[in-house]
C-alpha cells in the first residue's frame, strides 16, 4: 500500500512540475548476454533484453545446446530526471537456461522483435566451449564445492558422498544451496526420480535460515534443503536429472544516488528466477564373486543376536525365538534367515520389528523376526545355529555370521501318550521308543467261561440297538447339515471369521513382503468382509454408519465399535497417504486381529 502510494505522489509531482514533452522518447534496442567460455556440461544463462513493451519476441534458433529452462521473462521500469527533463527506463529480460553438448566455437543467431511492422535485432553471441571441469559444480561431487565465477550469485547443488559404489551400498545426497542476493522463499522445488535407486529421506529440519560459508574466498549464503539415501539397485553407470527449484528473489529495480527523492524512486520487487543443480553420474559395481551359501544381498556392517524364551516347557507350549539383525546398511531389504526347525515343529511366519533411522551416516537400526514354534511331542530337541551373510563394502568381502544352538528339552503334558519321540536338530528319521518291546501286562485280567459266545446275549441286543440309534442320527445330523448349507445367509454368518482370518493372514504376508498397498487393501477387505458377513448385510449398503448401528443393535460396546473404525480410517488414509514406518504397520495388524477376535467372541 506505501509503493502504491508513492507512486501516485511521484506522478502528480512529475505531472504537475513537468511538462508531458519533457519526456524523453528512446530508441528501441536488444541487447543479448551470455558468457564468452564455458565449460563442457557447465550450465549458463544467455538473457536478451528489450528496452520497451509490447511486440513479439522471436528467439534464435539453439541447436547447439540443450535448452535446460526458458525462457524466463521479468519486467523493470524507472523514471530519472537530470535537468529538468525525465526519462524512462523500461526493461524486458527474457532468460534461457543451457547447456553446451559438445566442444568448440559456436554462434547464436540473433534475436527479433517484431513492433509496429518494424522488426529489430539483437548482435549475434559467439560462445567458445572447451573441455574441462564444470566450473559450477560441485568437485567431484563427495562433499565440496566451488562457486565457479563471481556471477554465479545464486545456484543449487546436489552433492554425493561417493560416485563409485557397490550394488546396493547406500549413496548420501545432499541438496545445498548457495546464495549472494536477497533470497525470499522457495516457490516450487521439483526433486528428480532417482530411477535406479531405493529412496530413503533423511530427516531434514526445514530451511528458515541460512549459514555463511566462505567457497574460494567468496562469502555465501548456504543451506540444506533436503537429504536422501539412495541404494543402488541396478549395476553399471546411473544417472540422476537435476533439481530444478523455483527461488523468490528480492531485487532493487533503481538505486537512486541518494537526495530528497530517494523515497520515490528506489523501489524493489521480487522475481522468480528458476535454477538446477548438476546432473548426478553414479557407477554402481556388481558384487564379487564368491558369495556364501544363504546371502540375499544384505550390503553393509551387520551384527546377529538370537535368543529363545525358554529352553524347559510343556508339549503344545509355545516358545518364540527371537532373531536380531543389528547394524548400518540396506537394513531394509534384510531378508528373514532361513531356519531349519526339528519336525515335530509347528512354525509359523515370523513377526517383523522394524527400527531403521536415516542419517548422512547411513540407515543404522534393527530389524527384528520373531519366530513362533509349538512342539507336538516330548523329547529333546535341537535347534540349529542362525546364520547371517552379508557383503561389508568398507572391507570388500564376504562375511557370516553364526549364532549358538539352542536345546530344548520338551515334557510330556497331561494329554501326551506313552510314547517317546526324539527328533534330531537336522530332521533325521523320526525314531518311536517303547513299540519293539511289549511291557509285561501286569493289571488283573477278565476270563470268561469256556464255550462262551456274544451272540444272543443281552449286551448283543443293546448293542445293535445303539447301533440303529447311532444310525438315525447321523442321518437326522445329515439333514440338518444340507439345510443348513442350503440357506446362504447362514452359511455366510458362520464362516465369517474364518474368511477375515485368511484375508488377515494374506494382509500378514503382505507385511512381511512390506508391500503397503497390499497390506491396507486385504486388512480393509478383511474388516468390511466381516461386518457384511456377520451382520448380513449387503457390502455396497455397507458404511461407517451402518455398521455402527448395526453393531449396537447387537449390543457390542462402543469401545469396540469406535476400535474397529478406527481401523478402518487408518487403512483408508493409508491408501493415499505418503508410505509410513512398518512399525505402524504391525501395530495395525495387531489391532485388525484383536478387534476381530472380540467381535466374534461376542456375536
Amino acid at each position: 500500500m506505501g509503493d502504491c502510494k508513492k507512486t501516485y505522489l511521484l506522478w502528480f509531482f512529475l505531472g504537475f512540475f513537468f511538462p508531458a514533452g519533457a519526456l524523453t522518447a528512446q530508441e528501441v534496442t536488444i541487447k543479448a548476454s551470455a558468457p564468452k567460455v564455458v565449460s563442457l556440461n557447465q550450465q549458463f544463462r544467455l538473457v536478451y533484453e528489450i528496452n520497451t513493451r509490447g511486440g513479439k519476441f522471436i528467439p534464435p534458433e539453439l541447436k547447439d545446446f540443450e535448452v535446460l529452462m526458458g525462457p524466463s521473462t521479468s519486467y523493470s521500469e524507472s523514471t530519472q530526471i537530470i535537468n529538468g527533463r525525465i526519462s524512462r527506463h523500461v526493461s524486458y529480460t527474457y532468460t534461457y537456461l543451457l547447456q553446451p553438448t559438445k566442444t568448440g566455437d559456436f554462434t547464436i543467431p540473433p534475436a527479433r522483435l517484431q513492433l509496429k511492422g518494424k522488426v529489430y535485432e539483437s548482435g549475434p553471441v559467439k560462445i567458445t566451449v572447451v573441455q574441462g571441469n564444470n566450473t559450477q559444480q560441485a568437485t567431484g561431487s563427495t562433499g565440496k564445492s566451488t562457486a565457479g565465477s563471481a556471477s554465479s550469485n545464486l545456484y543449487v547443488r546436489m552433492i554425493v558422498d561417493k560416485n563409485e559404489v557397490y550394488l546396493g551400498e547406500p549413496v548420501v545426497v545432499t541438496v545445498k544451496i548457495f546464495s549472494r542476493v536477497s533470497l525470499t522463499g522457495f516457490e516450487e522445488v521439483d526433486m528428480p526420480e532417482f530411477n535406479g535407486f531405493l529412496k530413503q529421506e533423511i530427516p531434514t529440519p526445514n530451511l528458515t535460515s541460512l549459514q555463511r560459508e566462505y567457497i574460494d574466498g567468496v562469502a555465501y549464503n548456504t543451506g540444506v534443503i533436503q537429504r536422501y539415501l539412495l541404494f543402488p539397485q541396478t549395476t553399471g553407470e546411473l544417472k540422476v536429472d537435476p533439481v530444478k527449484i523455483v527461488c523468490l528473489v528480492r531485487k532493487r529495480v533503481h538505486a537512486s544516488p541518494g537526495g530528497f527523492f530517494d523515497d520515490f524512486f528506489d523501489t524493489y520487487q521480487t522475481v522468480r528466477q528458476p535454477i538446477f543443480s548438476n546432473r548426478l553420474k553414479i557407477r554402481v559395481k556388481p558384487l564379487p564373486s564368491g558369495a556364501p551359501e544363504g546371502f540375499r544381498g544384505a550390503v553393509g556392517t551387520f551384527g546377529l543376536d538370537a535368543s529363545v524364551d525358554k529352553t524347559t516347557l510343556r508339549v503344545n507350549d509355545a516358545v518364540t525365538l527371537k532373531v536380531r539383525i543389528s547394524g548400518n546398511g540396506n537394513l531394509k531389504l534384510v531378508e528373514a534367515p532361513s531356519i531349519d526347525f526339528p519336525p515335530d515343529f509347528e512354525t509359523y511366519d515370523p513377526k517383523v520389528v522394524t527400527h531403521i533411522k536415516n542419517t548422512v551416516h547411513g540407515a543404522t537400526g534393527y530389524k527384528q523376526f520373531e519366530y513362533l514354534m509349538i512342539p507336538r511331542h516330548a523329547g529333546k530337541y535341537r535347534i540349529p545355529p542362525v546364520t547371517f551373510s552379508y557383503f561389508d563394502p568398507v572391507q570388500k568381502s564376504y562375511k557370516t555370521l553364526r549364532t549358538p544352538a539352542f536345546t530344548l528339552q520338551v515334557r510330556k503334558g497331561e494329554e501326551e501318550s506313552g510314547t517317546q519321540v526324539v527328533v534330531s536338530g537336522d530332521k533325521e528319521q523320526v525314531k518311536y521308543l517303547g513299540k519293539d518291546i511289549r511291557y509285561i501286562y501286569t493289571r488283573p485280567m477278565r476270563l470268561k467261561k469256556e464255550g462262551y459266545t456274544l451272540f444272543g446275549t443281552l449286551f448283543f441286543r443293546l448293542f445293535f440297538l445303539v447301533i440303529f440309534f447311532l444310525f438315525v442320527l447321523v442321518v437326522l445330523i445329515s439333514r440338518h447339515r444340507r439345510r443348513m448349507l442350503g440357506d446362504q445367509r447362514r452359511v455366510r454368518n458362520r464362516k465369517a471369521n474364518k474368511v477375515a482370518r485368511k484375508r488377515l493372514k494374506k494382509a500378514g504376508s503382505y507385511l512381511k513382503t512390506n508391500d503397503k498397498a497390499g497390506f491396507y487393501e486385504e486388512v480393509l477387505r478383511a474388516m468390511w468382509g466381516y461386518l457384511s458377513d456377520k451382520m448380513l448385510l449387503p457390502l455396497s449398503d455397507l458404511t461407517r454408519e451402518s455398521a455402527a448401528a448395526a453393531l449396537e443393535s447387537q449390543g457390542i460396546s462402543k469401545d469396540l465399535i469406535e476400535r474397529l473404525l478406527r481401523v478402518i480410517d487408518q487403512c483408508e488414509f493409508a491408501r493415499y497417504a505418503p508410505e509410513g514406518e512398518s512399525g505402524a504397520m504391525d501395530k495395525l495388524y495387531k489391532e485388525a486381529v484383536e478387534v476381530i477376535s472380540e467381535l466374534e467372541e461376542k456375536l
